[in-house]
């Protein structure tokens, strides 16, 4: 049987593990600014940069006019088969439970803030993880022009399946994050970060140590990113974190800093997309228990969080789309409990896929809210 946080005491588990570096973090200054990286960001996103950027000669070679008119075209597609369609369904069915609440956790994420952001798009605080590795940017100027050709054709191959089918394949993005000059998860976060209006302001590398305390620079056990960027069209300067980090139990059982770290922030908004189903093993108990603790709403496809571990007399839960299984990559996690659930709902169909099963016909989407 899975394991479940104790009944009738949500932040019992959350307090626990985070009290202590709660004040602590909260003092932390979170918008370190550095001078172009929005240009960087837009440079990368195959968008104008500013005029008179040291960057601005490099928008003449063919090979970034390529690359701007191939991202031009993705995003274009992308705005009328999926964002447009998320907004609109957001705004009716989402926007009503989430709003009020200021952090979007998204784990096994890697660097789709593009999903959470349209999705969450009130939030101030998204807390992304993955396996991957964030590494700072190079001053573009400074590498050279073959050098940065190459990156932007691997940038290309990383976003190919997340466009089209709205998810990383994580092997193939490792690989690809590896390939070029600009290595890591950074170069994807700065394309969506920029491809969605923001402007970046602040780049940090930090890191969590085993009880959760943020740091400045590669000191703690855990390492990520910390980038600061406004956000005119909610007209607020926001953060995202990115952490490379393991959530199975044995990870946690010998570093817990980054589900302390994440634990602080309070309760959150929960996304959880293409996950891997880890949360159906017991390798992941822990983790699984932590998100149930610390979400006010959880958002997710099948992958996510088991239907067993969501009871009605403790989540009010509503179904979109449809359920026909998992791909069959992922056939022996199909859950029958929710295959009646569907059946028993008459659930609203989704005008966007999301998931695994990319196509909206196909596509599973169920949204937990704490009772």
């Amino acid at each position: 049987m899975a394991l479940q946080p104790p009944p009738m005491n949500r932040f019992s588990l959350v307090f626990a593990i985070v009290f202590p570096v709660f004040s602590a973090l909260q003092a932390q200054d979170t918008a370190v600014t550095a001078p172009g990286l929005a240009d960087a960001a837009r440079y990368l996103a195959g968008l104008p940069v500013s005029e008179g950027s040291p960057l601005a000669h490099l928008m003449h070679n063919p090979r970034w006019e390529a690359h701007a008119a191939a991202m031009n075209a993705a995003f274009a597609a992308l705005e009328q088969r999926q964002l447009g369609n998320i907004r609109s369904w957001r705004q009716d069915l989402l926007a009503p439970t989430t709003q009020g609440r200021g952090t979007c956790l998204y784990l096994f994420s890697g660097p789709d803030f593009l999903y959470a952001d349209a999705f969450y798009p009130d939030c101030t605080t998204y807390l992304l993880q993955g396996l991957e590795p964030a590494d700072l940017l190079p001053e573009l100027t400074a590498v050279p022009e073959a050098a940065l050709s190459n990156t932007l054709q691997n940038i290309e191959a990383s976003l190919n399946t997340i466009l089209h089918f709205s998810f990383f394949k994580t092997k193939n993005l490792r690989e690809d994050l590896q390939r070029s000059e600009l290595k890591g998860t950074v170069p994807i976060m700065f394309v969506f970060l920029a491809r969605s209006g923001k402007e970046v302001t602040g780049l940090e590398q930090v890191s969590v140590d085993q009880e959760g305390h943020v740091a400045n620079g590669a000191t703690g056990s855990i390492r990520g990113v910390r980038i600061s960027f406004t956000d005119s069209a909610a007209g607020a300067r926001k953060t995202l974190y990115y952490f490379t980090g393991d959530l199975s139990d044995d990870a946690l059982k010998r570093n817990p800093g980054l589900v302390r770290f994440y634990g602080s922030f309070g309760p959150t908004n929960s996304f959880l997309k293409a996950a891997s189903y880890l949360m159906h093993e017991g390798g992941f108990s822990s983790v699984r228990n932590f998100v149930l603790a610390t979400s006010d709403t959880i958002l997710q496809d099948d992958s996510g969080i088991p239907i067993r571990d969501l009871p009605f007399d403790r989540w009010i839960l509503r179904f979109f789309g449809a359920y026909p299984g998992p791909i069959h990559l992922f056939a022996k996690f199909d859950q029958p409990a929710l295959r009646q659930d569907y059946a028993a709902s008459a659930p609203k169909p989704l005008p966007f896929g999301f998931g695994y099963q990319w196509n909206r016909q196909n596509s599973t989407l169920m949204l937990a809210v704490r009772r």
